[in-house]
């Protein structure tokens, strides 16, 4: 619903819908949340998981590869995040991959979350205590602000380069960083997020893409999804932009 301005604009693009089938929080926190009243609201994965987050991503690359080929994703918050996290995780396994060789060729990223990076533990992580760890304190926060995400048993704890990360002495998890991870994403891209949201919600996914392929469309509505007919017309113009990227 929230898509078909845009996608109304443009009527010469084929788009698929991913459902996701993690329960989300309901609540009111969205223009559109009464639109689904009588419906559940999903998202992808369990953000304390990182066997979910690792699978989902997994389920969504070789959903690309039986279905595709795709020349594009298009993902808002938690989509843009699996989006983002997909594309990075095919960049690290396939060093060698061109942009034609990816499962997709441009992204549009609706207030996406800075993404995070699951991989297997190599190296004996270092315990901490969570009270003193902000990754720790993150990451709990998001479990406490959905009471759907089961409770996992990840402890917050350092690597030995003194990286923070979360794990479960299997799988770690910790929070991209352009600062320390340089760009991750170097196909072309499209960011719409609201300069008044948190920053973790846009401007750090902005940061790990290339920046000379990276275009950015800023609304007011925070979190929340842009709307009307000019800002509808905009976003579509600038997709259409990045695609032809």
């Amino acid at each position: 619903m929230q898509t078909a301005g845009f996608r109304s604009l443009l009527d010469d693009y084929d788009f698929e819908f991913v459902q996701g089938q993690m329960p989300h929080v309901e609540g009111n926190w969205s223009l559109h949340t009464t639109d689904f009243a009588k419906s559940k609201l999903w998202g992808y994965f369990n953000v304390l998981d990182p066997h979910d987050v690792e699978d989902t991503e997994r389920q969504l690359l070789q959903l690309a590869i039986e279905d595709g080929p795709y020349d594009g994703i298009l993902g808002y918050s938690q989509g843009a995040t699996l989006a983002a996290q997909s594309i990075i995780r095919y960049t690290i396994e396939h060093p060698e991959a061109t942009i034609q060789d990816m499962p997709f060729r441009f992204a549009v990223f609706f207030n996406g979350a800075t993404p995070s990076r699951v991989f297997e533990m190599a190296e004996k992580p270092i315990p901490v205590c969570a009270e003193n760890e902000p990754e720790a304190i993150y990451f709990y926060s998001q479990m406490k602000a959905n009471p759907l995400l089961h409770t996992t048993k990840l402890f917050p704890a350092l690597l030995p380069n003194g990286r923070p990360i979360l794990t479960d002495n299997k799988l770690g998890m910790l929070r991209c960083d352009a600062a320390l991870d340089g760009t991750l994403i170097k196909i072309p891209t499209l960011h719409v997020r609201c300069p008044g949201d948190r920053e973790e919600y846009g401007a750090g996914l902005y940061k790990l893409c290339d920046q000379t392929v990276a275009q950015q469309y800023f609304h007011s509505h925070e979190h929340d999804f842009p709307r009307g007919y000019d800002e509808m017309r905009n976003i579509a113009k600038l997709i259409r932009s990045t695609a032809e990227l």
